[in-house]
């Protein structure tokens, strides 16, 4: 698989998934909408998908940002090209181990990052118990995310 050779922080892999798999990405949104639209049968699809489509991007934005302060996981590697050797940056040993820890911290993350701004759009509209329903939505759609990546990689094996 082409993707298998892209390098990036280990910690940005959450935030990088959903573009490398838009059907899992597109899934995980449309869980968090049915979780809204099923626990608040007041709101439209439309107005759903438009608070979850805004906390995500704001989670997402700020995810990226927060990433660039954790481990990378990528070591230097020397390789030979020709006669010479070249130092690249590849993954190191913990890479993996890293990608995973990634996943629970960017949910924990994205909870309490998502939570103020259902706040702030909502702030018109009653939400009882807003925070048990965001931490719902948000199993749904790393369940999906973590599906998605799990079928994957026994696709690739």
């Amino acid at each position: 698989m082409p993707l298998a050779n892209v390098i990036f922080p280990a910690f940005s892999a959450p935030y990088f998934s959903q573009l490398f798999f838009p059907v899992a990405g597109i899934a995980a949104i449309l869980a968090e909408v049915f979780v809204f639209r099923k626990i608040y049968n007041s709101l439209t699809f439309f107005r759903a998908l438009g608070f979850v489509l805004a906390a995500n991007i704001f989670s997402w934005i700020a995810g990226m940002v927060l990433s660039n302060f954790l481990p990378t996981g990528l070591a230097p590697r020397v390789i030979q090209a020709g006669e010479n050797e070249v130092s690249i940056l590849g993954r190191g040993d913990n890479f993996g181990t890293l990608v995973i820890v990634a996943f629970f911290v960017a949910f924990v993350l994205s909870i309490l990052i998502e939570y103020p701004v259902w706040r702030f759009f909502g702030r018109k509209i009653e939400f009882p118990r807003l925070f048990r329903t965001v931490c719902i939505a948000h199993v749904a759609s790393y369940t999906v995310l973590v599906i998605t990546l799990v079928l994957n990689a026994l696709v690739m094996l």
